[in-house]
């Protein structure tokens, strides 16, 4: 007789009992679950942080833009009204210029005579 044939028996047990352990230790265990679902949440809430910083940090520098915006246009009011009284300024100076100019020649004498 053959080997396996007096054996055979005993092969299906231990064929079984190896199998049933690589079953057994091929499933996870609901505190390995959990331990890895807890670091799963941990790095969550760290980027969940993250980007709320992020956003708060962005909210305050669009603030920041429209505030500046806000006094470059003020400061473009401002430098074109100076623009038009500097205009402004130029004619009346140009108006008087004439008349100093006529001021300031001597005076045409005739001789007498």
């Amino acid at each position: 007789m053959s080997w396996l044939k007096k054996h055979a028996a005993s092969a299906r047990v231990i064929a079984v009992i190896a199998l049933g352990g690589l079953a057994v230790t091929g499933c996870a265990t609901n505190g390995y679950v959990d331990e890895q679902i807890a670091a799963v949440n941990s790095r969550i809430d760290q980027v969940d942080a993250r980007v709320t910083t992020a956003t708060q940090k962005a909210d305050a520098a669009a603030a920041d833009a429209r505030t500046a915006n806000q006094a470059a246009q003020a400061a473009n009011t401002a430098a074109q009204a100076a623009a038009t009284d500097a205009r402004t300024a130029n004619q009346r100076l140009d108006q008087v210029g004439g008349r100093v100019d006529a001021l300031e020649a001597p005076p045409t004498r005739k001789p007498r005579g």
